[in-house]
């Protein structure tokens, strides 16, 4: 799990695990909080190097000897906000500029001229979450005296922001609250700013405060720049090509950045560069019946990280706290409502395979409703492909004595939907959904039957029942009452001829009216032949009838009419 970088203490440290110097990991004292954003600066001296080289053309001997104090200008401030490769992060600034190596630093002491810019230390994630940091830094009177505004990734921090006060009248910043006494700038060495050091001094080392340069100019100079010193004060004034003084760099960060929830076994907290997903759009259900299934679902979110998501699921009821229903993988969860209470509110954040969180959606409160839904029998469920007129069976009941129940059934037909029936319902009692009256006008495709039930008291229920209809098998009949028992018959049909690719059946009967009609095959007969009818019984009324089905293949059928002639 993760927390904002704004949650720490000042004085707490950090580190990006990945972000090193000299091999070592480069860990972040927490300086000073804005409200957006957070100072951090090196906990130790990172390494010696000096703030600028010589500058052996400048028409300022002192500059020639001891290098240019103007931060803006300088070796330094070039070198920490680079991220070029080995040797190729300088360049000339001005026509006087020079390189930090050998030839223009002080005794050959800790040349940087051939290292990678300090920024290619950092992870990516690390780099482009620095933030631009304007800041005013005193000029020396030799460049017109007064202060400029420089906007840096990272930097030396100022005089002023670590509690030494202002250059020249000039006030550099704001203190940082870490820097709220003389021991609190007090830095320490880490062994591999010793081991690199061309410098061997005996107070040089892991265990002692050493001295480290600050942005600020000697104002009165032309070549020289603020330290503070080993015991924690203002320091000499020191030429600036000199090499022997270390190096604190500064930086912010966002505050909502984020870092671990407890600190390392080294007692620095992990920044986390993996993002949080971002806050499900929405949050929605139906109405919360007392102990009744409800289906809540969001909009859902994204990972900027491209990391899994997982969403979790809070109920509040009434004035109650925030309880955890459930976890899902998928932006839906169904939550049994809770047979108490007066008011329910679902809330939902999403979590990254990280732990990273987002911010809650939250539904609105709603009131709990006591009545008790209808229910229609069956499932949601498809039935695939019907060449006759749907006729589907269900029951439906409701727990809550009293009600009225309206049933309503429709069916869609392509973009438009066709109203079936609407009828009072008998809690308990069987009905048929009977698509016959509106098939003819189905399309050929799918279409979703939709029964719904009403009890007048904000309890409703649905069931949908879908289904293909199949037009490739054209069917009909009818049945026509007689006087007297039929014993021939001549059925025509118009146009008779019909493609190859399809196949023909017909029967036809003279006791359409019994319980269970014989049916006898004419199909061979049809515009062509009279059939004799094989029975001779009718016992519910005489009669004649026909049945036809064509099998489509491909090609096109018209039937436009059919002709029975009897005797």
């Amino acid at each position: 799990m993760a927390q904002l970088l704004s949650a720490l203490p000042v004085g707490a440290v950090v580190k990006s695990i990945n972000t090193k110097y000299n091999g070592a990991v480069i860990r972040w004292i927490v300086g000073h909080h804005e409200p957006d954003h957070v100072k951090l600066v090196t906990e130790k001296i990172i390494s010696l190097k000096c703030f600028d080289a010589k500058e052996s053309s400048n028409p300022s001997s002192v500059r020639q000897d001891s290098g240019n104090n103007r931060y803006s200008q300088s070796n330094i401030d070039q070198w920490l906000n680079s991220s070029a490769g080995a040797g190729v992060w300088y360049s000339a600034r001005h026509s006087y500029d020079k390189p930090p190596s050998n030839t223009y630093v002080w005794s050959n002491y800790n040349e940087y001229d051939a290292e990678v810019g300090f920024l290619a230390n950092f992870e990516a994630k690390f780099c482009n979450a620095l933030l631009d940091d304007a800041i005013t830094i005193a000029l020396p009177t030799y460049d017109g005296g007064g202060s400029e505004t420089i906007t840096r990734k990272i930097r030396l921090l100022t005089k002023t922001e670590v509690g030494l006060g202002t250059e020249n009248g000039i006030t550099e910043g704001t203190v940082w609250s870490y820097f709220n006494s003389t021991t609190r700038r007090l830095a320490y060495p880490t062994a591999e700013a010793v081991s690199q050091s061309e410098c061997t001094y005996s107070d040089l080392a892991p265990s002692k405060p050493y001295y480290y340069w600050l942005a600020t100019p000697v104002a009165i100079h032309s070549g020289t720049a603020r330290t503070v010193s080993a015991s924690g004060s203002l320091g000499n004034n020191d030429d600036v090509y000199k090499g022997d003084n270390g190096l604190r760099p500064a930086l912010f960060l966002a505050s909502d950045n984020l870092v671990s929830d407890a600190p390392d076994t080294d007692g620095a907290y992990i920044l986390v560069w993996n993002q949080p997903p971002t806050i499900p759009s929405s949050i929605s259900h139906g109405i919360p019946y007392a102990g009744q299934p409800l289906a809540i679902t969001t909009g859902g979110s994204t990972d900027p990280d491209g990391d899994t998501i997982s969403y979790v699921w809070e109920r509040k009821i009434d004035n109650g706290v925030y309880a955890q229903i459930g976890i899902t993988a998928v932006t839906s969860y169904t939550d049994i409502v809770p047979s108490s209470g007066t008011t329910y509110q679902v809330r939902v954040k999403a979590v990254d395979a990280l732990g990273n969180e987002s911010a809650y959606t939250t539904g609105s409160a709603v009131a709990i409703n006591y009545n008790t839904p209808p229910v229609i029998s069956g499932i949601n469920t498809t039935l695939g492909n019907q060449t006759n007129p749907l006729q589907y069976v269900y029951t439906v009941t409701d727990a809550d004595a009293g009600q009225t129940l309206t049933v309503t059934e429709t069916v869609t037909n392509g973009g438009d939907l066709i109203a079936v029936k609407t009828y009072t319902a008998t809690s308990g009692s069987q009905y048929t959904a009977d698509l016959t009256p509106v098939w003819l006008r189905l399309y050929n495709g799918q279409h979703v039957l939709t029964i719904t039930a009403n009890d007048g008291a904000g309890g409703m229920v649905t069931r949908q029942i879908t289904f293909n209809r199949d037009l490739s098998r054209i069917a009909a009949s009818r049945a026509v009452a007689t006087d007297s028992m039929v014993t021939k018959c001549l059925l025509s049909l118009f146009p008779s001829d019909r493609p190859s690719d399809s196949v023909f059946y017909c029967e036809v009967t003279n006791n359409p009216f019994d319980p269970t009609p014989i049916w006898e095959d004419a199909t061979s007969k049809i515009n062509r032949l009279t059939h004799t009818f094989v029975n001779t019984t009718a016992s519910n009324g005489f009669g004649v009838a026909y049945r036809f089905y064509i099998n489509k293949g491909v090609s096109p059928i018209e039937v436009i009419q059919a002709s029975l002639r009897f005797s």
